[in-house]
């Protein structure tokens, strides 16, 4: 039997844990400083006419620059000489060209790897969070914040640093909205850019990869904010893949167990949950006195003490009817009470208890 859930993940030597419980604070008084890239693909030195032009450009609004996403066709035959591609995001399939508006203007720039927010440094692929005003409160919490990626930073000055970005958004924020299997802190890398003021970066915010096809991969911390899955937003409007496990073919939600099943031949994970609502299901059509019927589920049930195994041990999932319920119980899983046993407990409308062993949805074969 193997169980996947999340689990706190064992220390690295060669790194300092860095994701933020709360998020850092910019100063009021103070303003984004930009830090030089080394790269000597530089715009030429402004004259002080040229420069003062800019500058006054850049005072006469918040959002001096927009981005024009171009789509992929097969009309279009050559791009725009304003145009470039973006690579490098979370996902190939990210990939994306795009035009910033006014041109000039934005290539005028000087272009630099890191920018500081107050005493926080953030390079370019990093990511941050988002206030959505200046009048935010600055200890809001950062599950309320917008979340981005960094790809460029460009400044004039101390005063004018402007940050590009492609926004990391809720399950809810996009089409289809927030799904079963959506765990509670994750984001959807998209292509949607914007350029934002660097005085509008909240901190850096640490978004771990979670690669739900490697068995081996560790799980997301439970207060951690990770990404398995990305939305075109530029092309196709569509999600990635993700992996449909278990009788229901459902993907598997990080917040919540799934089991694997012991048969060599078998191997197919399950939902815990669903278990519990299989149990469930096949107890409301059963007779309790009916032992040719109960023969037929294929589990074995023996009585088992009221009471004493849900109060000292925690189950892994349950599911309940106006009289029955169900839980299921995975030993030595990784909770406050584990469980020694791994078993499904219903209880009837009388308050009976019945424990049956844990058999694969898929297979029908006991997990061992």
């Amino acid at each position: 039997m193997k169980t996947k859930r999340t689990a706190p993940k064992k220390a690295k030597a060669s790194a300092t844990p860095t994701t933020p419980t709360t998020p850092t604070t910019p100063p009021t008084t103070t303003h984004a400083s930009p830090k030089p890239v080394k790269s000597p693909v530089q715009p030429h030195e402004l004259s002080g006419k040229d420069r003062a032009k800019l500058k006054d450009f850049l005072n006469k609004s918040d959002k001096p620059f927009s981005v024009k996403i171009v789509p992929a066709t097969r009309k279009r035959k050559r791009a725009s000489v304003d145009s470039q591609v973006q690579t490098d995001q979370f996902d190939d399939r990210l990939t994306v060209q795009y035009e910033v508006k006014p041109a000039t203007n934005w290539e005028s720039l000087r272009r630099y790897k890191k920018f500081t927010v107050g005493d926080e440094s953030i390079a370019v692929g990093e990511s941050i969070l988002v206030k959505h005003n200046d009048s935010e409160e600055r200890n809001v919490d950062p599950a309320e914040q917008w979340k981005a990626r960094v790809l460029e930073v460009r400044a004039l000055d101390s005063e004018h640093v402007y940050v590009r970005v492609s926004w990391l958004n809720r399950p809810e924020d996009l089409d289809g909205g927030r799904k079963a299997y959506h765990g509670q802190n994750e984001l959807i890398p998209t292509n949607e850019m914007d350029i934002i003021d660097a005085m509008a970066v909240n901190g850096g915010l640490e978004v771990y990869h979670w690669d739900e096809e490697d068995d081996e991969s560790e799980m997301p911390d439970p207060d951690e904010f990770f990404w398995r899955q990305t939305y075109d937003f530029a092309n196709t409007k569509t999600f990635s893949a993700l992996r449909l496990i278990c009788r229901d073919q459902s993907p598997q939600n990080p917040d919540e167990m799934i089991l694997q099943c012991s048969n060599k031949e078998c191997r197919k994970w399950m939902h815990v949950k669903c278990i519990a609502e299989d149990a469930l299901e096949r107890a409301g059509k059963e007779q309790p006195t009916s032992a040719k019927k109960r023969k037929s589920s294929g589990s074995t049930r023996r009585k088992t003490k009221a009471k004493a195994l849900s109060v000292s041990e925690s189950c892994s999932a349950a599911s309940h009817s106006d009289t029955v319920s169900a839980e299921v119980f995975i030993a030595n899983t990784p909770k406050d009470h584990p469980a020694e046993t791994t078993e499904t407990v219903i209880t009837g409308a009388d308050g009976e208890k019945q424990s049956e062993s844990v058999r694969c949805l898929v297979c029908g074969e006991e997990v061992e």
